[in-house]
């Protein structure tokens, strides 16, 4: 009965630090979403034939990985789905520092004048295709993480304990039920997540007001946009 009762406080222990976990994920994607819209309605074409030089400071957040917190979780599918997540979070990540790196290094070149006018907005319009191709993606994490975040807010919800021992002892798998259930709590998390999506913009606004600068010479190129 020990191991038992051990083997459902670990269970316990690792729901409860995935709920952080997968919300802090949330905070990520929402932050990293508001970025790549944001960033492509700095490089619209119309400003962009203008004449006009924008630059952008923003970059895209890394996902913060933890692969250990799977350890002590008993339901094998569940396991399965956060592995999965990781991994695609991984490779995003990837694809999200390469797009940071890539416009970094032009925007420096001509923020110093060691490349044309003409070949920053061509970096530009390639940074802003980036950002349209990485959306769709950051949206399918985003269902991917409430669907986890659901999944472990309903594992939370423990029967009595003698159910729950006899079920630890033959249930790796979800119930037949199961996914009734998760659709009412997606419902609920997705609910939630309105306040997470407003505070990411404010966050984000106000480091872009903290950043801004005094706009230079006409000879210069111009600053940031708020």
């Amino acid at each position: 009965m020990k191991k038992v009762y051990d083997r459902k406080e670990k269970n316990h222990t690792s729901l409860v630090r995935l709920q952080h976990y997968f919300n802090d994920c949330l905070n990520t994607t929402s932050d990293n979403l508001y970025i790549a819209n944001d960033c492509i309605g700095v490089f619209t074409e119309a400003r962009l034939i203008s004449g006009n030089r924008p630059i952008y400071m923003n970059v895209f957040h890394q996902y913060q990985l933890d692969t250990e917190l799977m350890i002590g979780l008993t339901n094998l599918d569940f396991i399965n789905e956060i592995a999965s997540l990781n991994t695609s979070l991984k490779k995003m990540n990837e694809s999200l520092a390469t797009i940071n790196r890539a416009y970094g290094q032009i925007r420096d070149a001509f923020i110093s004048k060691t490349i044309s006018g003409s070949d920053y907005l061509e970096n530009a319009r390639l940074t802003r295709d980036r950002c349209a191709q990485v959306i769709p993606f950051l949206n399918q994490a985003n269902e991917d993480i409430v669907r986890l975040f659901a999944i472990t807010n309903l594992l939370m919800k423990n029967p009595p304990f003698l159910v729950w021992v006899t079920q630890a002892l033959v249930r790796t798998k979800y119930p037949k039920e199961f996914e009734m259930l998760l659709e009412r709590e997606t419902v609920a998390v997705k609910a939630g997540m309105e306040a997470i999506t407003k505070a990411s913009e404010q966050r984000i606004r106000q480091a872009e007001a903290g950043a801004a600068q005094p706009r230079p010479a006409t000879d210069a190129p111009p600053a940031a946009r708020h």
